[in-house]
């Protein structure tokens, strides 16, 4: 037991200088996490299941509300994920200004005009099971890695405004993509949409792949 630990610390310390983030290494210690809870799952859920959107048109998507079709598995009960690395995210992000569901149709002519990126910060195996509508892929831990890295791959987001998401409010991908954005002083506006996937199919709305 005691050899397994210090490999296990030795890739911890390993990952850390290549720069890879710490979100991995707590992922498999999840175990060893307190579930969240329905009290707090009730808590943070209960925006997005009770607001009421009209239809529209997000980067040529119809975007409909339908909560009688279900919320896909990944994210029907977000109170049995462990903290940590699963535990609810603060309210604010330095550098980043909060975004809701209810705020996607009202800056959707500027979003279909390609004024302002969605930019979807979990890793490609996440991305491909299902995203918000038009959204680009740019993993958080591209812009972990390394200050010269991070400036090579933001170059795609041509320095536009930007709404960034990960898994939801639990998932805290995002929030480290925003920090690594702010240290290479992205000179982009910075939104931050805190509910994530979470909220987006919490409010019924549907996922594209």
């Amino acid at each position: 037991m005691m050899i397994k630990k210090r490999w296990w610390m030795l890739g911890a310390v390993v990952a850390a200088v290549l720069g890879f983030s710490s979100l991995a290494s707590a992922e498999e210690a999840a175990a060893d996490g307190t579930p969240l809870g329905k009290e707090v799952a009730d808590k943070e859920q209960a925006y997005a299941k009770g607001v009421v959107l009209s239809p529209f048109t997000l980067n040529g998507h119809e975007v409909k509300q339908d909560r009688a079709t279900g919320v896909p598995d990944d994210f029907k009960d977000p109170s049995v994920r462990k903290c940590k690395p699963f535990c609810a995210q603060p309210m604010e992000v330095p550098g980043a200004t909060l975004f809701k569901v209810e705020d996607f149709p009202k800056m959707a002519a500027d979003i279909n005009a390609g004024k302002i990126l969605i930019v979807d910060m979990r890793t490609p195996d996440w991305f491909e099971k299902g995203t918000v509508p038009g959204s680009v892929n740019l993993p958080y831990s591209d812009l972990t890695a390394s200050a010269t890295k991070a400036k090579a791959k933001v170059k795609k987001l041509e320095d536009k405004p930007i709404i960034v998401f990960c898994n939801g409010w639990w998932c805290g991908q995002s929030p480290q993509g925003i920090k690594a954005l702010v240290e290479i002083q992205y000179p982009g506006k910075i939104y931050w949409f805190r509910g994530g996937n979470q909220d987006w199919v919490d409010a019924g709305l549907p996922l594209v792949k």
